[in-house]
């Protein structure tokens, strides 16, 4: 397995596509027990119960580094190694690996929204993308969403693309209200919590969540600060000018990185989780929030509705009034907070890194058979 963009790191490169990898490693060993897992990794690789590491010489957090180290050296890694089936865990595959290949394609959102990224990014990912689906022998969605968007937009046929939906760790559970509360009045100074995660870039939306709030907190007198809990990706910028601007400076509090061991507490400790993102392939912390029990505001668009199913309110994505009015009508209502807070946990029931690891080594085992 390429695992190049495993990292431990406090920063955004530690968040979606980092846990996606991390958690299929540690879950694939008791999915495929008849199985030899290898994941090749940075200079700084992560030693993981069940699966081989091979490290790589080149120091791949570099993006130049990982790019040339996973086109070039490890196709011969994985020789060496005598891999039988080779998967890209983030959307690439090595172009000069000779056996089977599957690629797990997170999302097309540099082809949806190529002006929302730097522009020599949003390059490499169309070309490197296109070339490793076509490579592939077969690929994963991360949601049927993105299924989609791959037969749409790269024209791929339908028979080569399987959905296999993410999980959300154990460790995402409601936790104690007395633990909540003692948490509030150490980081917020007792006040009660809107919360969003997220790397900070322009898809998220956070724009339109901060002008939402700040309108909601003006009209109706909102005691509550919003948290905004994510390390800094791209063009975020102007959302510390838009805070002063609207004069929230003590009213909403940029969190940057927060651990995953640590992300449970803070979104049990919020009132609501508002997750207005303008394009997701999966949504991962829509279903953290879910699996904690907090009430969930997210939009209309792209995965985020088949993830949320009826456990959340959904708005049509950069609309603000609507947010507002979201917002406003589930701060105000207890029997609906409820409502959201049941459904939230009966949905995210039905996901889980067990079932995602599941279903990734039966799109390997058919791989192989129809190579054999």
């Amino acid at each position: 397995m390429s695992a190049y963009l495993l990292h431990s790191g406090a920063d955004y490169r530690a968040a979606g596509v980092s846990l996606y990898t991390l958690n299929l490693l540690i879950h694939l060993p008791a999915a495929g027990p008849g199985h030899e897992f290898v994941a090749f990794q940075g200079r700084d690789g992560l030693r993981i119960e069940g699966t081989s590491t091979v490290l790589s010489p080149l120091p791949t957090v570099n993006p130049i580094a990982r790019i040339c180290w996973e086109q070039s050296g490890l196709p011969f890694q994985a020789a060496r190694r005598r891999v039988t089936l080779l998967h890209g865990t983030v959307n690439v595959v090595p172009l000069l690996f000779p056996g089977p290949t599957v690629v797990t394609v997170h999302d097309l959102s540099f082809l949806r929204m190529p002006e929302q990224f730097p522009p020599l990014k949003a390059r490499y990912l169309k070309a490197a993308v296109d070339l490793s689906t076509r490579k592939a022998t077969h690929i994963i969605a991360v949601s049927e969403h993105t299924r989609q968007d791959l037969i749409e937009l790269l024209q791929l046929p339908e028979e080569r693309i399987s959905v296999v939906y993410s999980g959300a760790a154990p460790s995402f559970r409601p936790l104690p209200s007395a633990e909540c509360e003692a948490f509030r009045r150490a980081r917020l100074g007792g006040r009660p919590m809107i919360l969003h995660v997220g790397t900070l870039q322009p898809r998220k939306n956070i724009d339109v969540l901060i002008r939402a709030f700040a309108a909601v907190r003006r009209r109706e007198r909102l005691p509550h600060v919003l948290a905004l809990v994510g390390a800094r990706g791209w063009m975020y910028d102007d959302l510390f000018a838009l805070v002063q601007r609207e004069g929230l400076g003590e009213h909403v509090n940029f969190v940057d990185f927060v651990a995953s061991d640590q992300l449970p507490l803070w979104y049990n400790s919020a009132d609501l989780f508002a997750y207005p993102s303008a394009y997701e392939g999966f949504g991962l912390p829509v279903l953290e929030a879910m699996a904690c029990g907090v009430p969930v505001v997210t939009s209309t668009s792209s995965s985020l509705v088949e993830l949320a199913g009826d456990a959340a309110i959904t708005v049509a994505p950069g609309s603000q009034e609507a947010l507002e009015l979201a917002l406003t009508r589930v701060l105000g209502d207890e029997p609906l907070r409820r409502r959201l807070r049941e459904h939230g946990l009966l949905r995210a029931s039905a996901f889980s890194w067990d079932r995602t690891a599941s279903n990734t080594v039966a799109v390997y085992e058919q791989v192989l058979e129809a190579v054999s």
